[in-house]
């Protein structure tokens, strides 16, 4: 009874292809074009949301095929998050945000970015 369920599911997630499960003002999940209730469908901040849309203009492709595999808060070093550059001066200060990890579901490609908490600085690890 469960199969059967999941198989109709299943199918009408893939044959209704008309309108895409993401869109303006919808709110960004881990992995958009997963059916509801899946867990990788589920809300991420917006720093995490900032990742996957580098990765999808990166790779070019749709965001809804960038996955995200773990995104853990964090507290960086610096305002580098990290990661300078040599002969980079970085501010000295504690920065919360977030170290992301997503994936190209098309083509299996992993990427880690590091983030501050609002998404508006990312680095590649």
């Amino acid at each position: 009874m469960v199969i059967i369920a999941l198989l109709i599911t299943g199918w009408y997630w893939y044959d209704n292809k008309e309108e895409p499960l993401y869109g303006k003002g919808a709110v960004p999940t881990s992995a958009d074009n997963t059916p509801p209730g899946i867990i990788h469908n589920i809300p991420v901040p917006d720093a995490v949301a900032a990742a996957r849309s580098i990765v999808a203009e990166k790779e070019r492709v749709d965001e809804g095929v960038v996955i995200v595999m773990s995104a853990y808060e964090r507290e960086w070093p610096n305002a580098c998050l990290g990661l300078e550059a040599k002969d980079e001066m970085c501010a000295q200060v504690i920065t919360p945000g977030f170290e992301v990890i997503v994936q190209v579901s098309t083509t299996g490609e992993r990427f880690t970015y590091r983030t501050n908490d609002t998404g508006s600085m990312l680095r590649e690890e």
